[in-house]
C-alpha cells in the first residue's frame, strides 16, 4: 500500500507559470509501470523553455478537494460529459503504532467515520537486517540461520483502519483527539486527483473551466521527456 502504480519514473515540477504544476512523465520504450514523483527546479524549468519538454496532447491532470469520493468526482464529471481516464482518489488510511486496549480498539472501530478495520502483515526490512548480521561478522550457515530467526521474531501484524472518504487530516487529529491513548502512524494521506481527457488543443480551456468547480483546487498540464 506504500507504493503506488501509475507511470514509470515520474517527476512533479514547481513552475513559474500561474496556478499550473507541470507533471513529467518519463516515457520509456513506450511502457508505463510504476510512478515515482518527485519535486525539482531549475534544470527542469529550463528544458521547459528551452523547448526539450513537449506536452502531452489532450490530457491534464485535475487537483481535488481532500473529502472528495471516487464515486461523487464520477457522477459530477459524467453530468458535465467530462471523460476521466485514470483516478486517484484514496481515503486516509492508519496503522496503530502501540498496543491499546481492546475496548478502546472497539471503540474506535465503531466510529460511525471509520469505514473498515483491517490486518496486513507489517513491512519488514530485511536487507537492513542482513547487512546488519554481515558486519557482525556472520557468514554461510551461520548467517541464514540468524538471519531467518531474526526475520520470524520482526514478523507481526499491523491494526489498520480506514477512513471515510470525507474525513480530511484536520477531521482525522479530530477523531483521534478523542482518542488519546491510541498512537497512530498516517500510512496514506495523499492528493487526490484524476486525469481528464479532451480534444487535443481544448486543454487551457476546459482547465480553466474545471478551475471554477468548487469540489477542484487546481489542474495540471502534462510534460512528456522522450527516453
Amino acid at each position: 500500500m506504500r507504493s503506488y502504480d501509475f507511470l514509470n519514473q515520474s517527476f512533479l515540477l514547481s513552475s513559474f507559470m500561474t496556478r499550473i504544476t507541470l507533471l513529467l512523465f518519463l516515457i520509456g520504450f513506450g511502457v508505463y509501470s510504476n510512478i515515482f514523483a518527485q519535486v525539482i527546479g531549475d534544470d527542469a524549468l529550463q528544458k521547459v523553455q528551452s523547448g526539450e519538454v513537449s506536452f502531452l496532447d489532450g490530457e491534464f491532470i485535475v487537483f481535488l478537494n481532500d473529502t472528495v469520493s471516487p464515486d461523487f468526482i464520477k457522477r459530477k464529471f459524467a453530468e458535465l460529459s467530462y471523460e476521466i481516464s485514470y483516478s486517484d482518489i484514496k481515503p486516509i488510511l492508519i496503522s496503530i503504532v502501540n498496543s491499546p486496549e481492546d475496548s478502546t480498539l472497539e471503540r474506535l472501530r465503531n466510529h460511525p467515520e471509520i469505514q473498515r478495520s483491517f490486518l496486513e502483515p507489517a513491512t519488514v526490512d530485511s536487507a537492513y537486517f542482513k547487512e546488519l548480521l554481515q558486519q557482525r561478522g556472520l557468514t554461510g550457515t551461520n548467517l541464514d540461520q540468524a538471519y531467518d530467526r531474526l526475520i520470524a521474531s520482526q514478523t507481526r501484524e499491523e491494526l489498520l483502519f480506514e477512513f471515510r472518504y470525507s474525513v480530511n487530516e484536520a477531521r482525522l487529529k479530530e477523531i483521534m483527539g478523542v482518542f488519546r491513548s491510541v498512537a497512530y502512524e498516517i500510512l496514506q494521506n495523499y492528493a487526490r486527483s484524476v486525469n481528464v481527457t479532451c480534444t487535443p488543443g481544448n486543454e487551457q480551456e476546459l482547465m480553466e473551466k474545471i478551475e471554477q468547480l468548487p469540489f477542484v483546487e487546481s489542474t495540471a498540464l502534462i510534460g512528456v521527456i522522450e527516453n
